[in-house]
C-alpha cells in the first residue's frame, strides 16, 4: 500500500479541465499526491452524447497534463447518480481530499459540492471559478 495521498478530482468535461486542470495538478504536486479524475455518465443516455466525449477528453486532458508536470493521474470513467457515485469512489479510493469546482455547468455544479459537503467526511476544496490571476 503507498503512503502517497490521493486527491479526487470531478470533471464534467474538456473546457473546465482545461480551465482548471492546470492549477489542480499544481495542488496535487504540492501535497506530493497522486490525482485520482473520474467523469461521471448520466446512466438515462443510451447511446453516446457530445457531453460523454467531453467527459473522456477531459480525462485524456489530464493524464497528459499530470504526465507533463510530474503528478501521477489515473482516470475513471463511471455511470450513475453523480453524488451518490463521487461519495463511494472517494470512500473505496481512500482519498485524502476531493478538488471540486465553483462554477455551475462547468467543473462540477454548486448543487453537488453542497451534497458532498453534507454527507462526506473527507475534505474538499472548492476551486474558484476564474483562476486567470492564479496560473
Amino acid at each position: 500500500m503507498s503512503d502517497k495521498k490521493k486527491v479526487l478530482v470531478p470533471t464534467s468535461g474538456y473546457i473546465a479541465a482545461k480551465e482548471r486542470g492546470e492549477y489542480i495538478l499544481e495542488v496535487a504536486k504540492k501535497l506530493d499526491a497522486e490525482v485520482l479524475v473520474v467523469h461521471v455518465r448520466d446512466p438515462n443516455y443510451l447511446v453516446a452524447t457530445s457531453k460523454e466525449s467531453e467527459g473522456w477528453a477531459a480525462l485524456k486532458f489530464f493524464e497528459e497534463k499530470g504526465a507533463e508536470v510530474g503528478v501521477q493521474v489515473e482516470s475513471f470513467f463511471e455511470s450513475g447518480d453523480l453524488v451518490e457515485i463521487l461519495k463511494k469512489f472517494a470512500v473505496d479510493k481512500e482519498v485524502d481530499l476531493i478538488l471540486v469546482g465553483a462554477s455551475a455547468n462547468r467543473l462540477i455544479a454548486e448543487w453537488v459540492t453542497f451534497e458532498l459537503m453534507c454527507d462526506c467526511d473527507i475534505p474538499i476544496l472548492v476551486v474558484p471559478q476564474d483562476l486567470s490571476d492564479l496560473i
